[in-house]
């Protein structure tokens, strides 16, 4: 072999050793770019979805606080309605307490009246006038037992 060809064939190997770094280079030239791509691609998603959840958030958000506004109201209109009980639970013991002292001065009338036993008219108003109240003390008594067992 001589010289000439032995420096045509190192010169040959230089040439497919160069080709070959060039062509691996620019491989991974491509590969790098797609995966810049594919990097990019995933970020602008990214920030789709970052957006769309923050939207998701407030709405979630906005919903807590109307369920938190919802559930004062109800608190405040279950405190009116106790209030109310009680105020019509002690309207309705004061009447009683009424009826009972009215009842003892008509008694007591009747007791002192020296026209009460002729022709029972004095009974008979008074009886008029109590039968309602004992009417209305049982459906008192009916309404408070109908209390006491939904509690």
């Amino acid at each position: 072999m001589s010289t000439g060809a032995i420096v045509a064939i190192i010169i040959g190997v230089l040439i497919l050793v160069a080709l070959m770094v060039f062509l691996a280079r620019r491989g991974r030239e491509r590969r790098m770019e797609n995966m810049r791509t594919e990097a990019r691609e995933h970020r602008d998603q990214a920030r789709v979805r970052a957006r769309t959840a923050e939207r998701e958030q407030a709405d979630a958000d906005e919903a807590t606080a109307r369920a938190n506004k919802a559930r004062a109201v109800a608190e405040e209109q279950a405190a009116q309605a106790r209030r109310a009980e009680a105020e019509a639970e002690a309207k309705a013991e004061h009447a009683k307490h009424e009826r009972g002292h009215a009842e003892e001065l008509h008694t007591r009338a009747s007791d002192i009246d020296p026209d009460a036993d002729k022709g029972g008219r004095s009974n008979g108003l008074r009886g008029r006038l109590f039968k309602r109240d004992r009417d209305e003390e049982q459906v008192d008594e009916q309404e408070q037992e109908e209390r006491t067992t939904r509690r």
